[in-house]
């Protein structure tokens, strides 16, 4: 399916019968719609499109596209819970200067939303990294400038691990699965005591986790006041730096929920991929140092990753990498500075670091 508007498109209508009878107060014409609206807040003239994979109709990745026709190809890859339209702020820049892709791995966002049956760590890095690569052949890209985000930067890195070849540049932005977690590592005290709210707290945390149970669980869950719960999340949670207009507010958590609130899939994979507080199985700093691309961290300053600083330090070495930090900004800089993250990306040449 294609789309593009000069204006945006009226919300779908939906009968009066289905809005007061259904639980979930989604579909996929309403979340294509209400992507659509936040899209004509980007500034640039974009197409979407589903690229379909096999073998089901629910294998396709949802892609969002803009930009230069010949310029290098860039490929934007969200986060855990996000969806590729998160980048709506970004997009007119990266356009100017590049063939851009922002795209919903498979099983999140608007992508299809196969049953997901991966048992183990590398069993979920499969379902993302192999339909990845399956995306990547069928747009016809040799080699791309790969931006991931959080667990989009983790399975970016997946990805450039195992295909080296078709990675131009590996863009790490707030990346998660970074640090393993230190053999001494606590929680703090209130967290272990188990007559403490926060002690409560934390053991019903570690057992929904073991359960699968996902924030999408939950807004399912949760039917008609979904909404509700996601708009004022969205409300006190995206405030920092340059702050979203009430327009952007109100289409980004339209759309926000509509992603969050389909049929779960992709988004099950985070057990396996995380464990409880998200150290990571399968760690990245144990990983990173065979990248074979030039590679770009923009970190954000979270306990876990400071703790594994100095640990990466000798590891990458012998990498051509560049670490960047955005001031001002929180775990999602492109949308809190989104003049100043990626404003050295065109940059030709990537200095060695060996600090």
């Amino acid at each position: 399916m294609q789309g593009q508007s000069e204006a945006s498109p009226s919300p779908p209508e939906v009968s009066w019968w289905s809005r007061y009878t259904r639980w979930r107060q989604t579909s996929k014409i309403e979340g294509k719609s209400a992507e659509q609206r936040l899209l004509d807040l980007a500034g640039t003239k974009l197409v979407t499109s589903d690229v379909h994979l096999g073998p089901t109709d629910q294998h396709y990745m949802h892609t969002i596209e803009g930009g230069l026709p010949k310029a290098p190809p860039i490929v934007c890859i969200a986060g855990y819970g996000a969806g590729a339209a998160f980048f709506f702020r970004n997009m007119a820049g990266l356009a100017s200067a590049f063939k851009l892709h922002a795209v919903d791995l498979l099983g999140c966002g608007m992508s299809g939303r196969p049953p997901f049956r991966a048992h183990s760590t590398s069993q979920a890095e499969d379902f993302f990294v192999d339909s990845l690569a399956q995306w990547r052949e069928a747009q016809g890209l040799d080699r791309m400038i790969l931006v991931g985000h959080s667990l989009g930067g983790y399975l970016s890195a997946c990805y450039a691990l195992r295909h080296p070849e078709h990675i131009s540049k590996l863009i790490l932005v707030c990346p998660a699965g970074v640090a393993e977690r230190p053999a001494d590592w606590q929680p703090p005290e209130s967290m272990r005591n188990f007559w403490t709210v926060r002690g409560q707290l934390y053991r019903a945390s570690l057992r929904f986790w073991d359960l699968g149970v996902t924030p999408g669980t939950i807004i399912r869950g949760l039917g008609p006041w979904g909404p509700r719960l996601i708009s004022g999340y969205t409300r006190r949670r995206f405030h920092e730096g340059q702050p979203m207009t009430e327009p952007e507010l109100a289409a980004f958590e339209e759309y926000f929920y509509h992603i969050t609130a389909d049929r779960g899939s992709g988004e099950f994979a985070l057990r396996h991929l995380l464990g409880p507080l998200a150290w990571a199985r399968n760690a990245l700093e144990a990983r990173l140092h065979e990248l074979k691309v030039p590679y770009r961290n923009c970190p954000d300053m979270s306990r876990q990753r400071l703790s594994g600083r100095h640990r990466n330090k000798e590891r990458l070495r012998f990498l051509l990498f560049q670490v960047s930090v955005v001031p001002h900004a929180g775990h999602y800089p492109f949308l809190d500075q989104p003049q100043n993250q990626y404003q050295n990306m065109p940059d030709e040449h990537w200095e060695t670091s060996n600090e």
